[in-house]
């Protein structure tokens, strides 16, 4: 260890005692350095002025002459989203004055400081975002504890701590043991965002009178696959709340329970694949299914389940259970006709050569809807004999999504649609006075608009946050005025994860959106029926979105969240990949 570090662990640690011993005196420490007082009369400050931070986020050009202006405003929201500007667009000359700012006296300020120390990553601000956690307003500290984690390994000592150690009674001798259980679940959760999870200080919390805290816990052990966590979630596998049990059915892997937990793992997943919650039975379908002959006739009895994602979880995972039984092959593909459950079944059966559906991609190639057409095509490994009789054959299909997909297959380059660059991670300079029409419309309005995303299965009502994300809102709802959103598909569905829409270019030829958006952070969390935007690296977003089934609190401060399903949850849970979205409407 280097003496920098060895300096760093001594602080933190320090921190933390000195936080212990004050108790929750104040509002996170009376003794930190105050934030600047407000000087500047709200009026005096120009529409111009909030157009020209909007500009300084989206084109993550630091105006600090700007920060400190807005940060001596009296108007308490804009002192707030100037406070998030400066993790935006990381600002690192005033991180020091987010610092500050943790112990001002509005909340969401300060709430918004923590939040943006968080996504800037700045470590320095350990010592006053351990003072935060223990003395802060509960809103505040939660923020500090989600930055923590994402601090990182400068963070682990004052995490680690605060959550008692691992000692068995952490849960009523902890140094946070009083505080709410939101910022109980945030020092969990911010665990697993260390390089090795402290799993012994997570565990004990399992046993947290408070449902949050113990989703929390969970979740970490189930997404870490942690061995050493596997035996404590036994007691609550059976546990009153959807998620914990969605949670435990994931983390009895085969992967995670390995040989000495196995038996009770698999006869806890036979009550799990019965469970209530289709999300729970997706979980206990993909665990149980790795156990493979053990549990293939317990997995069985999902054929009939009535939620498709489970029927499709199943397929997904059903080759370590079916291996090569041939009958119990046959007897899966006879018991669903879905296609995006055949499509896979074909996918398992064409890579272990089993000869069981012979002539099904023939006759696919036949069929009127498009989709199976694809699917024929698409269901083995490029390059192999039967995909290239079938490509060649679909080389001239009247639909250009069946004649990319066979030229893919052929290997041949898409001459159909010009050559694209990466999409650009810069976005598209605007006008001032487009910033000032968005501060008009979405920062100085308080009402929400609403989308109708329409889809063969119903309607989802979503709520648009345009407040806190306006340059995605406003290209999303754009779009969709545009008659953009219309006539495509779900072509990524993650069962019990999410479900993705949004590709307008769907092989056709036409465009992608010719602009770039940047990641719009806020503290909303990825909680389910979340709407947020789909990149494909950092400040990539376009045109496509996506809807969590459940909660990913992994996705938080990567993924900016614009929306919150109101409506519609069950037409969400039975969207499966290839199912249309017919329009969204925004009114």
């Amino acid at each position: 260890m280097t003496g920098a570090n060895r300096w760093g662990r001594a602080v933190v640690v320090a921190a933390v005692l000195v936080t212990v011993a004050c108790g929750r005196r104040g509002a996170a420490g009376a003794a930190a350095v105050p934030a600047a007082a407000p000087v500047t009369a709200s009026s005096a400050v120009s529409l111009s002025a909030d157009a020209r931070l909007l500009e300084m986020v989206d084109q993550r050009r630091p105006d600090t002459a700007l920060v400190d202006r807005l940060l001596a405003d009296t108007s308490a929201a804009r002192r707030a989203r100037t406070a998030l500007a400066i993790g935006q667009a990381r600002i690192r000359l005033r991180y020091p004055r987010l610092r500050a700012l943790l112990v001002d006296g509005d909340t969401a300020i300060a709430a918004n400081a923590a939040y943006a120390i968080g996504i800037a990553r700045d470590y320095e601000a350990v010592p006053s975002l351990a003072r935060a956690v223990m003395g802060a307003p509960d809103a505040v500290a939660r923020e500090a504890a989600w930055a923590l984690g994402e601090v990182g390994e400068m963070g682990r000592e004052v995490i680690v701590s605060a959550l008692g150690n691992g000692a068995p009674n952490a849960v009523t001798r902890s140094p946070v043991t009083a505080r709410a259980p939101a910022v109980r679940a945030a020092l969990v959760l911010a665990t697993f965002k260390l390089r090795e999870a402290p799993i012994a200080a997570v565990t004990p919390w399992l046993q947290d009178p408070a449902p949050e805290v113990v989703r929390a816990a969970a979740y970490v052990v189930a997404r870490l696959r942690a061995p050493a966590g596997v035996r404590a979630l036994f007691a609550v596998a059976a546990y009153n709340d959807e998620e914990v049990r969605q949670y435990a059915a994931r983390a009895f892997a085969r992967s995670a329970a390995g040989d000495s937990l196995g038996g009770r793992a698999r006869e806890a997943l036979r009550v799990l694949l019965r469970d209530e919650s289709e999300r729970v039975r997706i979980n206990a379908a993909q665990s149980a299914a790795s156990y493979g002959p053990l549990m293939a006739d317990a997995v069985d009895s999902l054929w009939s389940d009535p939620a498709r994602n489970v029927r499709v979880a199943l397929a997904e995972a059903y080759a370590e259970a079916a291996g090569r039984d041939a009958a119990r092959w046959q007897r899966a593909w006879d018991a669903d006709t879905l296609l995006a459950v055949r499509r896979t079944l074909l996918s398992h059966l064409r890579r272990s050569q089993l000869p069981l559906a012979a002539g099904v991609e023939a006759e696919w190639a036949g069929r009127a809807d498009w989709r199976y057409r694809v699917a024929a095509i698409g269901g083995g490994d490029p390059g192999s004999m039967l995909d290239s009789a079938l490509a060649r054959r679909l080389l001239a299909d009247a639909d250009p999504r069946v004649r990319r997909e066979a030229r893919a297959r052929l290997g041949e380059r898409d001459t159909t649609v010009s050559a694209r660059p990466p999409r650009s991670s810069v976005p598209v300079p605007r006008a001032l006075e487009e910033y000032e029409r968005l501060v008009e419309r979405y920062w100085r309005t308080p009402t929400r608009p609403r989308a109708f995303i329409d889809t063969d299965q119903g309607t989802i009502t979503v709520e648009l946050l345009a407040h806190d994300a306006p340059l995605v809102v406003e290209a999303f709802t754009r779009l969709a005025r545009e008659g953009k959103y219309r006539n495509t598909i779900f072509h990524r569905v993650v069962p019990n994860f999410v479900v993705q829409d949004g590709d307008i270019a769907s092989g056709d030829g036409a465009p992608e959106p010719p602009f770039s958006l940047r990641e719009s952070w806020s503290r909303r969390r990825h909680g389910r029926g979340c709407l947020g935007l789909a990149t494909a690296g950092p400040d990539t977003g376009g045109s496509q979105y996506y809807l969590c089934h459940s909660t990913q609190p992994h996705l938080d401060g990567g993924y900016t969240v614009f929306g919150q399903v109101v409506d519609g949850f069950d037409v969400m849970d039975r969207i499966v990949r290839g199912d249309r979205m017919l329009q969204v409407r925004v009114p």
